[in-house]
Parts: C-alpha cells; structure tokens; sequence
C-alpha cells in the first residue's frame, strides 16, 4: 500500500466491500486488515538487456517487506466496489476505491477442480539450471518432479509459476524465495515445484506447461492435493503463513481455498 510513493507498514487498514446493481452500492462487508511482515526472505534480483538493447534490473528493487491480507466472498458475479479507509499515528490517508468485476468462471484452473496433468521439465531434463530458472541462483530442489508424475504418485504438491528475471510483477524473486523457506518443513511430504515462465523471452514464447494452465500474469501459486485437485490459489504476492495453511489444510485431507 502507497502514499506519496512510500509504502505504509502496521498502518489501520479497514476495508468495507459493496456490491453493486445498477448503480447503486450495498455495503456487503466490513473488515479490519490485518499487515503480516514477510520475513527471512532474500530478494532475487537480476539485470538483463532487453532487444532494444536498454538494461532492466527486476526483484531485489521491490522494497515490498509485507501486505495486507484480507479474505474476501463474492456471492455473486457482477460488478463489485472496495473502499479502504488506512490511518496512521501521523494522520488519516484519503480513502482509496476500488471497481472490481467478478467473472462466472476463472480464466485460469479453478479451486475444485482436476490439475492439468503438466509434463514439466525438471533438472535431469537440461544441461544448465538456467533453461528452466532464471532466477539468481536457481534451486534444483525445486526442479525434480513433474507435476503430472506427482499426481500419479498420489502426491500432494505446491507449484510456483514465476520468471524472476523477466517479472513484470516484480514479485517472481520473493514469491520463489518463499516457496523455498518451506523446503525444510515440507520437502518430504509435498512436492515443491517451481515452473518458469519464458521458454524464449526474447520470442515471448512461453512453456507449454505455463500455456496449459492458461495463465497471462505472474506470479501465480497452486496448492494440489494427492488427487490432483486444486485447493488453492494465489495470484501475486503471498505470505508463508497463508501457503502454510493451504498445506496444512490439504495434508490434513481438508479443502483450503483463497477468494
């Protein structure tokens, strides 16, 4: 969250939710935000040239050290507003609105449904990590299962779809570098993948697997259970504590799912 170009952290966030018929706004819901700090993650970064020959510096710059996470239900498609009212000891901040439009269906697999059954390179299948990683110092942790060989094998895994060089987000480098802090606690039980977005990015041709999820932006993060069925998904940025209990939620055999 901005002001004057400047992040706000531990500011009182509130946000009030209306849904909108025909012009006129009902309040839907109300809600204090709560800030959740991210922590021990070390930024990527990565300079590289673009074809016009201009120089281009993606991740480490994001200056983003945690967000505003808020929960919200939409109980209908159709046009909907978001009012956030942020205050801080130094003074109140004009409030901030927003229009949103919910769609029947997502563009991208939904929550509740089967996985597209992906062939995914993976470390064995290239010379070079690079090929299918461009972040900073590529982990080949995250680089060993296929995601529709996991699904076979009954496992349940967390796919991060992301290009920490070429992100126009400049959220690939963190959210990667997230997914790798569970490594420790959920290497053996969940298979942890990292997909990259750009098979040519000078050709903008993207990774079949990345085309068969039918994803336009980056980041994304997808949380499959042992039958390789989508029980979460998170677009952009997104705190351990919410991939935390996404995982819990499925290796406990129950659904877990962000609105």
């Amino acid at each position: 969250m901005l002001k004057a170009g400047k992040l706000l952290e531990d500011a009182d966030v509130k946000l009030r939710l209306y849904s909108i018929d025909g012009g006129e706004a009902k309040l839907a819901a109300d809600i204090k935000v709560p800030y959740r700090a991210i922590k021990n993650v070390k930024q990527d970064s990565s300079l590289h040239r673009h074809a016009d020959g201009t120089d281009h510096l993606h991740g480490d710059d994001s200056g983003i050290r945690g967000l505003y996470v808020a929960q919200l239900s939409f109980s209908r498609a159709g046009d909907w507003g978001v009012e956030l009212h942020v205050s801080q000891a130094n003074g109140a901040v004009e409030p901030v609105r927003l229009a949103v439009t919910v769609l029947d269906s997502s563009p991208t697999p939904a929550v509740s449904t089967a996985a597209p059954r992906s062939r995914n390179l993976i470390a064995r299948d290239v010379k070079n990590l690079r090929q299918i990683d461009t972040s900073q110092k590529p982990d080949a942790r995250l680089h060993q299962v296929r995601i529709a060989d996991a699904i076979a094998q009954g496992k349940p895994q967390l796919i991060v779809f992301a290009t920490p060089q070429f992100c126009t987000s400049r959220m690939c480098g963190p959210v990667v570098d997230i997914v790798r802090t569970l490594l420790p606690t959920y290497g053996k039980r969940v298979a942890l993948i990292h997909q990259e977005i750009w098979q040519d990015f000078a050709e903008k041709k993207m990774f079949p697997t990345v085309e068969e999820w039918r994803l336009d932006t980056e980041p994304w993060v997808f949380v499959v259970d042992g039958k390789g069925i989508i029980r979460a998904k998170f677009e952009g940025l997104v705190t351990v504590r919410e991939l935390e209990s996404a995982l819990q939620q499925i290796l406990t055999r129950g659904p877990a799912r962000r609105q």
